[in-house]
């Protein structure tokens, strides 16, 4: 203990602090309480958390909403395409934010996890993946600082983020990103999904990483009655997937 608390203090002189791992079979027991205490609008440094309560302080009307998403995966490959399915359950805690957990599985069997702060469903604001057949999770990455920050009113002008970010527990050597979105077309909700009300609104979105390379592009369905995005073309370098809403209960 006396030499792992000597390693704490020369980590956090460098890029981190220690932090203790989280052990993925503990998540399972409680993923509810694991998301509200570790992605709530208070795990936030001060600086973001003004920087999107500034910019966007709209309510939205829901207070969980849950969804499916089947995907096709490797779709430009027809003979590698494969199928996955994802539910995302949402809880609105308020100026845009939402706790967001997300299961990936294939073939019935869930393989993934994702616990997210997000704002509208569109930017990650802090968040941590974990593989179910793993025993550590990687550690939680967060947006440190925020040099742009486009409320979700402006898509129809196009959204623009500059940020800096790293591991939650990271303290300098930050990276730098940007996410730059421009609108498409809209069409009514219930096309995609007939329980869907109001207007679905394209939103493409071009994720770059520090060196300003294009790392991905989403194609996301703003549903503008719940001010919630839901993403529907993912295109990489590695594949491109597409993905259709199964189903949507609002709360």
């Amino acid at each position: 203990m006396i030499v792992r608390a000597a390693l704490c203090v020369a980590a956090t002189s460098l890029l981190s602090g220690c932090i203790n791992n989280v052990q993925v079979k503990d998540v399972q027991q409680d993923k509810a309480g694991f998301l509200a205490s570790h992605f709530s609008p208070s795990s936030l440094s001060t600086g973001v958390y003004k920087t999107i309560t500034d910019a966007d302080s709209g309510q939205m009307k829901f207070k969980r909403i849950v969804y499916q998403l089947n995907w096709d995966n490797d779709v430009e490959n027809k003979d590698k395409t494969y199928k996955t399915s994802e539910t995302y359950t949402l809880t609105n805690v308020g100026n845009g934010l939402v706790e967001v957990m997300s299961e990936n599985s294939r073939n019935g069997v869930p393989f993934s996890q994702d616990y997210q702060l997000s704002y509208r469903n569109l930017i990650t604001i802090k968040g941590q993946s974990m593989n179910l057949g793993a025993n550590i999770a990687p550690m939680e990455m967060e947006m440190k600082s925020f040099e742009h920050f486009d409320p979700i009113s402006s898509f129809r002008s196009g959204l623009e983020y500059k940020y800096k970010y790293g591991t939650s527990a990271q303290i300098m050597n930050y990276r730098d990103g940007h996410t730059s979105c421009e609108r498409g077309d809209a069409q009514p909700a219930s096309e995609l999904n007939a329980t869907l009300s109001g207007e679905a609104w394209t939103i493409s979105c071009h994720f770059f990483n520090q060196n300003d390379v294009l790392q991905s592009t989403v194609k996301f369905a703003y549903l503008e009655n719940y001010g919630i995005t839901v993403a529907e073309h993912v295109q990489s370098s590695a594949s491109v997937n597409e993905s259709k809403i199964a189903s949507f209960t609002v709360e």
